[in-house]
């Protein structure tokens, strides 16, 4: 082992490759699904029975019609070297796509400046053509940190052409629109899920930025609304003394006589009587209300606020959408306060009133999916995003298969072991000269990393002299027809030993899931265990 002049031992770790089957549905739910599918192209569902899923995949397999097999996913996490991963990031028919028309918004901390509504199409064109390389490399767009569900910058790596591929559109509670392949994931309630595995009614994220830089959001609720400090500080998550800051970077002042705890009378009990409150209220109710009208057309939209909140204040116990129970206001959905039928009202927070009417402005926000319906084949795109942040804001939150980079792993710090890890060839004994001379090359390898980080250099520098037996995690979800692809290509006897070495196993144990999903394959019926 290698040490520093301070007398410090620098180690690394030897493993295996290994995989982990994330999520797949067991093999009978497999062909239940892929016969519905089938079934509805066909137009035969009436001949659906208990039985009769594993004689249909047969069918379907063998005449050829595999994009029925698309229907169903399943996600891999595997652990190999970097040159197995390489290869495995080639497959991309069944990446997370959406169509060229989705709008990508830009993440802008400047005050003033508005977020750029590129579409995705013109992103792929953009990292086309080398003469906005500036303009590729300053550009940032919005992520969501799950752990806090907050809107965060992150860099785009690629954009991604992938042919035409078939699309469906999603529509929620608020008007928010997307079209994308089943495959693409959104973040709901459950954490990520497909399209396909999507119902209406479910609730997915909405899109948007973090409140404490949005100040047109804290003026309007400080100011306009004129609520408290500590209720703005409540509905953004954070401590008055941080929500002062923010006050102090915009110039936001409130003049006394506007703060609520400043009103005459405010917060004094017994101000009024029990009966002194009822009668002040039947003296406003009905057509005693000076904003009462009989005819609806001439009611205004104040007098139909008003009316609103006397009809319903009684429901006013929690937000529709997050569960709150501060400042609790009453939104029309059809944007028109005349109409006040139980139907045409929701109940909301103020935080989620204003996400609700402002699509491309603040947080992250529950929105219901009240249609999802199969559009056809349209031209689709994918981003790759910078780590850690595996997603992307695109009229919803979505996410696309994720690799471990080296280029921000810092393998020096507790997180990685003070380490690196590196995969043992499988061509060589432990005893053998070789397999010495390999382990020598990667202890040297190590210490000069280690070296590196020392004098001062970032990772992504010193992971040049990093070894392709690198340690790497790989999340690969597909549908059923690119996995039978990839088991085809990759466990073949042409194919590279390490490949095999790692798919063979996976793709036994998708066999042994479903065998009539895999039973015609060749790698299959040879029964192969030379990896």
């Amino acid at each position: 082992m290698g040490k520093d002049e301070r007398g410090s031992e620098k180690d690394m770790q030897i493993i295996d490759p290994s995989f982990e089957i994330i999520d797949m549905p067991d093999g009978a739910d497999i062909l239940k699904r892929i016969e519905l599918a089938g079934r509805v192209c066909y137009k035969s569902e009436g001949k659906i029975t208990d039985d009769s899923a594993e004689a249909f995949v047969r069918r379907i397999i063998k005449s050829g019609h595999h994009s029925v097999l698309e229907h169903v996913t399943a996600t891999v996490r595997i652990i190999c070297d970097r040159g197995v991963t390489h290869e495995l990031v080639r497959h991309r028919l069944a990446s997370f796509c959406v169509t060229g028309d989705t709008i990508i918004p830009s993440y802008v901390e400047k005050k003033g400046r508005s977020a750029a509504k590129r579409t995705i199409k013109y992103l792929y064109k953009q990292f086309q053509r080398n003469m906005y390389n500036g303009a590729r490399q300053s550009l940032r767009v919005r992520s969501i940190d799950e752990s806090t569900l907050t809107i965060v910058p992150n860099k785009i790596l690629n954009v991604f052409y992938n042919g035409k591929q078939d699309v469906f559109q999603l529509e929620t509670e608020s008007g928010r629109i997307i079209k994308a392949t089943g495959e693409h994931r959104f973040l709901s309630e459950d954490g990520w899920k497909t399209l396909s595995t999507l119902n209406i009614g479910d609730k997915i994220y909405a899109n948007g930025m973090p409140l404490l830089n949005n100040e047109d959001w804290i003026r309007h609720n400080y100011l306009t609304l004129n609520k408290t400090r500590a209720q703005v500080a409540a509905e953004i998550g954070c401590c008055e003394a941080t929500l002062f800051k923010a006050f102090k970077r915009f110039g936001i002042f409130k003049p006394w006589s506007d703060r609520p705890n400043r009103h005459a009378g405010y917060g004094k009990k017994g101000m009024f009587t029990k009966e002194v409150l009822e009668r002040l209220s039947n003296s406003k109710k009905g057509e005693k209300n000076p904003k009462y009208k009989v005819n609806r057309d001439e009611l205004t939209r104040s007098g139909g606020y008003i009316e609103a909140n006397k009809k319903y204040s009684q429901k006013k116990q929690a937000c529709e959408l997050c569960g709150g129970t501060n400042i609790l206001e009453i939104h029309h959905v059809d944007k028109n306060p005349k109409n006040n039928d139980e139907q045409n009202i929701k109940i909301l927070c103020s935080h989620c009133h204003h996400l609700w009417h402002k699509p491309m402005t603040v947080g992250a926000f529950l929105d219901k999916i009240i249609n999802i319906k199969h559009i056809g084949k349209e031209d689709v795109y994918d981003l790759e995003m910078a780590a850690p942040y595996h997603n992307y804001v695109a009229n919803g939150l979505v996410v696309h298969n994720s690799q471990e980079s080296s280029r921000y792993c810092d393998y020096s710090n507790d997180k990685f072991g003070s380490e690196i890890t590196v995969i043992r060839p499988m061509w060589w004994d432990t005893s053998s000269m070789e397999f010495q001379l390999w382990q020598y090359s990667m202890k040297e390898a190590a210490d000069a990393y280690m070296s590196l980080l020392e004098q001062g250099a970032t990772p992504q520098q010193a992971r040049t002299v990093l070894p392709n037996s690198l340690k790497t995690e790989i999340v690969v979800t597909a549908n059923m027809r690119e996995w039978r692809h990839i088991f085809s290509l990759r466990c073949d006897t042409a194919a590279h030993p390490q490949m095999r070495q790692v798919m063979i196993p996976i793709m036994q144990e998708f066999h042994k899931r479903c065998p009539a999903m895999f039973d015609d394959m060749e790698v299959c019926k040879n029964n192969v265990t030379d990896h």
